[in-house]
């Protein structure tokens, strides 16, 4: 009973609805086209990328952000990078620089090598609005001398270079794994900067005999102004560029001896959008499927019973209203990810479906309409 009263209900009012729209054609025909240039218009001007991953797999109020912004406030990284890195919340905005000796190298025989690559990254620049920045512009400060702080490998493999310079080797600098102890007393956690680590046989406090790689991170302050945060993204950028430069052959001092990448906060979602930008072909391919589907459905040996175009005409409608509707997206503050990609063709996938269902009927009847004209208006002209 409920079901045939909603059957009627829809029945009568789409009836209703066709009959309007048939006694007005001109105004269906222009307010939506106009509608689709201007919300169109706006998915180039407005376009957005979603750059907070986060958003994607986790809610605004979720216990992991809560519990990372408690981390953040309890031990904030100028504090507590000295010692274990702890995975609970992120470092912010940061670059990594990874150096890896070749042919099985030991990295610290390499420290002269390191420092150059590592003066490199300090004396990058960066140009915002006319004004050069350099990492000390952006560093994280250290409470204790207000200086930028640094990973203390650095200060390992700077007295590794002296003593080198100063005709011993490197073995003159006890290294200790994982903890070591610095020149001015300070012991240091440097196990996640050394990799690929040897011991030298008999050592009671496992000094170090070999090391693969080394592991050197730079960060930036983000919790300043928007401007700050600007700059540092570029900052990042600057610096994959820089490491690219490195290790190829525009540098052969930097790449004949190391393997050198980077890694920096936004490498994940610049991974995850590049996603959307390799799936273009398949996009488009899909689309040609799509539309030679809907050509393909709506034929018909004979002719004149045959509607190609009107199953064309459907899989345009429905391309036109998913371009108004993300034009609506965009308008209200809606930012892209690769993940949408997907629901244009579910949408056409519905959308082709009523259009086969009603040549279906078309086909039942004989070549006879199985609407009312009303009905074949309003489905042409929507």
């Amino acid at each position: 009973m409920l079901r045939q009263v909603i059957h009627r209900g829809l029945k009568a009012s789409f009836y209703w609805l066709g009959l309007f729209v048939s006694r007005h054609p001109v105004f269906f025909l222009t307010v939506p086209a106009v509608l689709t240039i201007i919300f169109g218009s706006t998915v180039l001007s407005r376009f957005k990328p979603e750059t907070d991953l986060e958003v994607l797999v986790a809610p605004t109020h979720s216990l992991a952000k809560i519990e990372r912004s408690l981390a953040n406030s309890l031990f904030p990284i100028d504090q507590s990078k000295h010692k274990l890195y702890s995975d609970l919340h992120t470092p912010g905005r940061y670059g990594r620089l990874i150096l890896l000796a070749k042919s099985g190298g030991n990295i610290l025989e390499l420290a002269d090598q390191v420092l150059q690559v590592h003066k490199q990254v300090l004396d990058l620049r960066v140009n915002y609005k006319g004004f050069n920045y350099t990492f000390a512009h952006l560093c994280v400060l250290s409470h204790r001398d207000k200086r930028c702080l640094l990973d203390d490998i650095i200060t390992i493999f700077e007295d590794i270079r002296q003593a080198v310079l100063s005709n011993s080797t490197f073995h003159k600098v006890p290294v200790s794994y994982p903890n070591t102890t610095l020149k001015d007393g300070r012991v240091s956690f440097i196990g996640h900067q050394l990799g690929g680590v040897s011991f030298s046989p008999n050592s009671r406090d496992q000094q170090v005999k070999f090391a693969r790689a080394v592991q050197i991170t730079y960060y930036l302050r983000n919790h300043g102004p928007v401007v700050q945060d600007a700059i540092a993204e570029r900052w990042e950028n600057e610096f994959c560029a820089l490491v690219s430069r490195l290790s190829t052959a525009e540098a052969p001092h930097a790449s004949d001896q190391l393997h050198i990448q980077s890694l920096t906060s936004f490498s994940l979602w610049r991974d995850f959008h590049q996603t959307g930008v390799l799936a273009k072909g398949e996009v488009l391919v899909s689309l040609v499927l799509v539309l030679l589907a809907a050509t393909i459905s709506s034929s018909m040996r004979d002719c004149l019973r045959g509607k190609p175009f009107l199953g064309l005409l459907g899989v345009l409608t429905i391309c036109i209203a998913n371009v108004t509707a993300a034009g609506i997206f965009f308008i209200s503050d809606g930012k892209f990810n690769s993940t949408l990609l997907g629901i244009p063709f579910f949408a056409m996938g519905h959308g082709t479906k009523g259009v086969f269902e009603l040549l279906a009927g078309w086909r039942k009847n004989e070549g006879k309409p199985s609407l009312s004209r009303s009905a074949w208006r309003m489905l042409l002209l929507t």
